[in-house]
């Protein structure tokens, strides 16, 4: 396979990668998500019965958690690891770039270094541990 072959193999692959990250970020409900499933699941119980009570205390230890959660800081992993892929696909369009015609060579460098731009804010964003919602943005 040549330069141009891997040239095209990468651009192919990055929208893919930031496709499943999308997907992974969005397939996770998170536990607010899951704390107003349960509290709709605890209207309707009756309120004299054990699961009621059961339920509530779980309610109550759950929003414990979320409240201390908040304070700590933690880095997004699918976005490092979406920065990390995005930077390895720059590197894989220099090695390109490097070593293709002179005609595609200029095409090659601009994609590289919008990829390696893009890549390096997304990790840096995203590596800086932080306070975060489940969806992995940061609180301000």
């Amino acid at each position: 396979m040549d330069a141009d072959d891997w040239s095209k193999v990468v651009l192919a692959v990055i929208p893919v990668v930031g496709a499943v990250a999308k997907v992974l970020r969005g397939a996770v409900r998170g536990r607010r998500g899951r704390l107003s499933s349960d509290a709709d699941l605890l209207a309707k119980l009756p309120p004299d019965s054990a699961a009621y009570k059961r339920m509530l205390g779980h309610l109550d230890e759950e929003v414990g958690r979320i409240i201390e959660e908040e304070d700590r800081k933690r880095r997004d992993v699918v976005g490092v690891v979406l920065g990390v892929a995005l930077l390895a696909g720059a590197a894989a369009l220099v090695v390109s770039a490097w070593h293709s015609d002179r005609d595609v060579s200029p095409f090659l460098w601009a994609a590289a270094a919008v990829v390696a731009i893009v890549g390096t804010v997304g990790l840096v964003q995203d590596a800086i541990p932080r306070a975060r919602d489940d969806a992995g943005r940061p609180i301000r």
